[in-house]
């Protein structure tokens, strides 16, 4: 997804979890409950995003759609995903619980009120406490660039830069795509934040984690003012690694649970992410040798993410489902 590092997407169902699974192109039939469907018992709300496999020699179009159905959150989508933990001082949960034959994966309980989303994961132990909040902004879609939505600085890219190439494959696609336009009724969710009421731990693993662990293991054990700082939550053992040599900058590193070996990054308690914030560090880090000229572009391309799109109404799904497939 595209925030992965948020909680897989903060980027979140809901951009809070991982990467979903399972489903088929009948996922896409929602149903439209108004143009303040947000304050509803009942929601459904679409995302998508182009997805280029490895090498990007291949697109794809990943789609998914949350549900919201009295206080229960459900996901489902079409690609390949992780079921990766979340763990606090004294809880365990994780992205996807049981199946719903309807709404596909159970992802937690919460509510979309006045365009603040807050979501308690699932747990497979029953663990509560754990609490994300989004703020979003609805953003009318109607008559504005698809692909500006979806990607939006590539789109900058082919409207200011008419040499860029993108590779044979992005470039035949996005000029098959690259005007088209949102129809009459289509809006969409932007992320703007994301916070957690408790510090955790996201764990996933890749296979070959424990090598890490056992290394960082070692080094805390020889040297306890190294720069590697063991770390307890629930069930859970931890070492972090921080370049600084502080407990506050140890955010990356491995962890065992139950028998298990994690990589995992810490979160503190706060706000996890900001789009506002995302967007001024990307401007910080532009190079000084830039001309003025060159600069005034580069924000330009920097602040056209405030097109993204988060979660889309189902006018602004179905057209991107019929026009937008690779």
């Amino acid at each position: 997804m595209k925030l992965k590092y948020l909680s897989l997407s903060i980027i979140t169902a809901f951009t809070l979890v991982g990467c979903g699974g399972g489903g088929s192109d009948s996922i896409y039939q929602g149903i439209d409950t108004g143009s303040a469907q947000e304050n509803k018992d009942f929601q459904q709300w679409h995302y998508f995003e182009i997805d280029g496999g490895y090498n990007d020699d291949a697109l794809s179009l990943n789609y998914s759609i949350g549900t919201i159905d009295q206080g229960k959150i459900y996901d489902q989508n079409n690609f390949e995903y992780d079921n990766d933990l979340t763990i606090t001082q004294n809880g365990i949960y994780q992205d996807f619980g049981p199946k719903d034959s309807k709404y596909g994966y159970f992802v937690g309980t919460g509510s979309f009120k006045n365009l603040v989303l807050t979501h308690q994961h699932y747990s497979p132990i029953g663990s509560t406490g754990l609490v994300f909040t989004s703020t979003y902004k609805k953003i009318d879609l109607s008559g504005k660039n698809v692909l500006a939505t979806l990607e939006p600085e590539h789109q900058w890219d082919l409207s200011n830069e008419p040499t860029v190439n993108f590779g044979t494959v992005r470039n035949t696609y996005y000029n098959r795509v690259k005007d088209l336009t949102f129809p009459a009724g289509a809006y969409c969710m932007q992320q703007l934040t994301y916070s957690n009421n408790q510090e955790n731990l996201l764990a996933y693993s890749n296979g070959d984690e424990k090598q890490y662990f056992d290394d960082y293991a070692a080094q805390y054990s020889q040297n306890a003012q190294s720069r590697i700082f063991k770390k307890t939550y629930k069930d859970t053992v931890s070492y972090l690694y921080s370049s600084e040599g502080t407990d506050a900058d140890a955010a990356h590193g491995y962890a065992e649970y139950k028998g298990q070996y994690y990589e995992v990054a810490r979160n503190a308690k706060g706000l996890q992410y900001s789009l506002a914030d995302e967007i001024q560090n990307e401007k910080d880090n532009l190079p000084s040798t830039l001309t003025d000229a060159d600069r005034k572009l580069a924000i330009q391309r920097i602040e056209s993410q405030n097109n993204l799109c988060t979660w889309y109404n189902d006018t602004a799904s179905t057209f991107i489902q019929n026009n937008m497939k690779p």
